[in-house]
């Protein structure tokens, strides 16, 4: 007797436990920079609690309570001098604006950028971790 298989074997895919992220690299003088924030329509990003953030005059005592951390569209860290990564909560935007910030409060410089998704992880049928094309803002050196 032989039996044959009339169906696609089931895929059984891991729990959803993976982030997308974007990277945003700052080209040029740096030294007047207190925070990035990156924004949509939804609200603009909050400091990752679980990393460790560098201290800032505007940090520490905030001009307003500010988006809840918990329905910020991104958790962001600092990853160097000049960069940081913001970790995606929700829905993927297609469209963020970038805003970057001295002590004092004020706009040094502002760019809005389209996305474009890929995936770095997992596969076509269970999904995984997204991440778009880095984005690179320049400082002109004067605030806005």
């Amino acid at each position: 007797m032989q039996l044959t298989a009339c169906g696609m074997a089931d895929v059984v895919c891991p729990a959803v436990g993976w982030v997308s992220t974007i990277t945003v690299r700052l080209e040029g003088d740096v030294t007047a920079v207190s925070n990035l924030e990156l924004c949509t329509a939804e609200g603009c990003s909050v400091p990752d609690l679980a990393t460790p953030q560098p201290a800032s005059p505007k940090s520490e005592v905030p001009d307003s309570p500010g988006p809840s951390p918990s329905m910020a569209p991104f958790a962001a860290s600092q990853t160097a001098v000049n960069a940081w990564l913001f970790t995606v909560r929700g829905l993927l935007p297609h469209e963020v604006t970038t805003r970057v910030l001295a002590n004092d409060g004020s706009l040094l410089a502002q760019q809005q950028s389209r996305l474009e998704w890929t995936r770095v992880g997992g596969s076509e049928k269970c999904g995984g971790p997204l991440t778009t094309h880095p984005i690179t803002l320049q400082l002109s050196g004067r605030p806005q």
